[in-house]
């Protein structure tokens, strides 16, 4: 037997399917028509959806659904109210699998199919063609331009199915295991499925404070500068200066340590504007405060016609098979402060459920490093760990050692990536001898996971690529330098990865309305009646999924949030001047 057999021999129908739509920024698609074919019998049928109301030919629950990107066909078959199927073979997904690692972009139906040599595919100028055409024309369309689309809607069909066989066959070369292929290729579809729910519901957001600094972001922008010169002086007017960026890093004594291009200038991006910004201050605000500054207009959100903000999550759009959203788009890619504006109505109410410790559990559990599996279950494996190397007293709690703690929590995670005592010394601003103390006294400590994960380093290295317990791989390029940290990092995060969509399908299947996944937490809209109740059963929803992926339950803590997003610490403070100055403008203190 081989897979088509095995597949043919598990469904009832085996069906590819593809949607043609129109949608605009914020909100949900507007299907045009869909056309599916049952590859056992070779019918094909084809609906044209605008002004009829026409339902799903195939039983959601015998029915194999392929599609590339499913989020797409989905999403419209929710607007269209029809059940979200099971079972999808996403071939976007699995071409990833194959991939991850090897090539970064051309994961587009077209792209893959010549990767495949697949004969017969329409050239990209015929699909911008059409695609233009539905999104222009929407929803007036002649009687040509609709039988256009019906013929363009076969030809991506016919097209994907030709790519379902190539990637079977792939899939199945090595791997005669073809119960775990399907089983894991319909995990992963089924996750882009309850990704189209997610869009589909969109992120509530309190409309009377979004409106109001976005009518007046312009004079807020001018606040946000004079409000920044004063702690980190890097604007000439609301034009960003290298110049004063470099006697502004100066300035924090930082110059020596702040990486440089190869044409001399200080580095820009925000992955090293963020690492700074944990040791100063004013680069933290000058972090946020450049997410303001820099915008044409207010960022982080797409607003829908129903007050709803809507963006793709972009699951699998990290190399560890995390979300990858966008910082203009969404407010959880955007400065923490900007998730204030979420929020909802008085009868409703939004939970933010996040696994604590996410990260050290995982690394415990993994590795099975008793030690760091004691330090996990003591609740707070940061602190443990200050105490098991001597840092702090026995008795020591979070509130009468915050500082330490947090040098040992930072410590802990960096170490366990790979960091070298240098490394740790410009992340922490500490001597190099403290850093190499810490250093080496956390490395002694957990020298179980050390092993561990160096020969987790090794194999990949042997073998060619990383997979998690779910099969999403990293494969490891032969046209790059291995990066030892990556390495370290990604079998943690791909594993925090498989628990976020093995929880969000189990939250799904329970009718919990999902609003936002975030790295290692999920968003919940509810009513407030019997919330408490709720809560308590999506935790349990939640750390079982960690149990199903690792081996261990993860705690869960969760947040309430109801007119708006409440902020804690520095974030609350950025939130609160930014407020201010918003509140300044509208009462006319800027000219």
């Amino acid at each position: 037997m081989n897979i088509k057999d095995y597949i043919w021999e598990q469904f009832d129908f085996v069906v590819a399917y593809d949607y043609e739509y129109s949608q605009t920024p914020g909100n949900n698609p507007n299907p045009v028509c869909v056309t599916y074919k049952d590859l056992k019998t070779g019918k094909i049928t084809q609906q044209w959806l605008l002004g009829r109301k026409q339902k799903s030919p195939f039983p959601v629950a015998s029915t194999l659904f392929i599609c590339h990107y499913a989020v797409a066909e989905v999403s419209c078959d929710i607007v269209r109210g029809i059940t979200k199927p099971t079972f999808i073979f996403d071939s976007f997904v699995e071409e990833k699998k194959m991939l991850n690692g090897k090539i970064k972009v051309g994961f587009g139906l077209l792209d893959t199919c010549e990767r495949y040599n697949i004969k017969g595919v329409m050239s990209e100028a015929h699909k911008t063609l059409w695609r233009d055409t539905i999104i222009n024309n929407f929803p007036n369309y002649s009687d040509e331009e609709q039988q256009g689309i019906l013929k363009y809607n076969l030809e991506d069909v016919l097209t994907n199915e030709k790519l379902f066989y190539a990637q079977l066959e792939k899939l199945s070369f090595k791997n005669n295991n073809y119960h775990q292929i399907v089983s894991q290729a319909c995990f992963h579809g089924r996750s882009m499925g309850v990704c189209a729910q997610i869009e589909h519901n969109g992120i509530p957001v309190n409309l009377e404070i979004y409106n109001d600094l976005d009518k007046h972001y312009e004079e807020v922008k001018k606040l946000e500068i004079d409000s920044l010169t004063k702690v980190f002086d890097c604007y000439d007017g609301d034009k960003f200066s290298n110049k004063k960026f470099a006697a502004a890093i100066e300035k924090e004594g930082l110059l020596e340590r702040w990486p440089k291009t190869e044409k001399g200038r200080l580095k820009t991006d925000d992955r090293t504007i963020y690492r700074f910004a944990e040791v100063s201050p004013a680069i933290q605000q000058y972090r946020a405060s450049k997410f303001i500054i820099e915008s044409r207009k207010l960022k982080g959100y797409e607003i829908g016609k129903d007050g709803r903000s809507r963006t793709s999550l972009n699951m699998f759009g990290q190399s560890t098979g995390r979300t990858n959203v966008s910082t203009a788009t969404n407010p959880f890619g955007a400065p923490r402060r900007m998730r204030t504006m979420i929020g909802t109505t008085k009868d409703k109410i939004l939970v933010y459920a996040d696994w604590k410790s996410q990260e050290a559990v995982i690394q415990a559990y993994l590795s099975q490093d008793q030690n760091m599996i004691a330090a996990v279950r003591s609740g707070d494996p940061y602190l443990h760990t200050a105490k098991l190397v001597g840092a702090v007293p026995q008795n020591a709690t979070k509130a009468s050692h915050k500082k330490i703690r947090e040098i040992y929590k930072q410590s802990f995670l960096a170490i366990s990536y790979g960091q070298t005592p240098f490394g740790l010394k410009n992340k922490l601003g500490l001597p190099i001898a403290n850093a190499t103390y810490i250093h080496a006294a956390i490395i002694k400590a957990y020298s179980e996971y050390q092993i561990w994960i160096q020969s987790l380093k090794d194999f990949a290295m042997r073998r060619g690529y990383l997979i998690t317990k779910y099969g999403w791989r990293y494969w490891l390029s032969d046209r790059e330098l291995v990066n030892p940290r990556q390495l370290g990092n990604w079998p943690i995060q791909s594993h925090g990865s498989e628990i976020l969509r093995r929880a969000m399908i189990e939250l799904d299947d329970a009718g919990f309305e999902i609003s936002m996944i975030i790295h290692d937490a999920i968003l919940i809209h509810m009513d407030r009646k019997d919330c408490r109740i709720k809560i308590e059963a999506l935790k349990k929803i939640m750390s079982a999924a960690a149990y199903e992926v690792i081996g261990s339950e993860i705690e869960v803590d969760s947040q309430l949030i109801k007119e708006t997003y409440q902020q804690k610490g520095e974030h609350k403070e950025m939130w609160d001047n930014l407020y201010e100055k918003l509140l300044k403008v509208k009462k006319g203190g800027v000219r």
